[in-house]
């Protein structure tokens, strides 16, 4: 048997649904693919309930255009699944 390796991604943490919203709308809009997901409970303190969901390769382009738009940002977190 074989064992499978894990693919990371980054969760992106806010802390309001407004700007968790606003910030996968900007991504979609420049092309990021990206994708809204529950936050996990691990990182739930004094988040929202929606992390967006991104590929590594994209962090810096992500964390560029939220700045640009002044989307506040406030836990951001390797992962990996399967």
């Amino acid at each position: 048997m074989s064992q499978r390796k894990l693919r990371p991604y980054i969760l992106f943490g806010f802390v309001t649904t407004h700007d968790a919203l606003a910030a996968e709308e900007v991504l979609k809009k420049t092309g990021i693919p990206v994708s809204a997901v529950p936050t996990p409970s691990s990182l739930a303190g004094g988040l929202c309930g929606i992390a967006l969901r991104i590929e590594p390769v994209d962090s810096d382009r992500v964390r560029a255009q939220l700045a640009d738009r002044g989307i506040d940002v406030r836990a951001e977190v390797e992962m990996g699944d399967f």
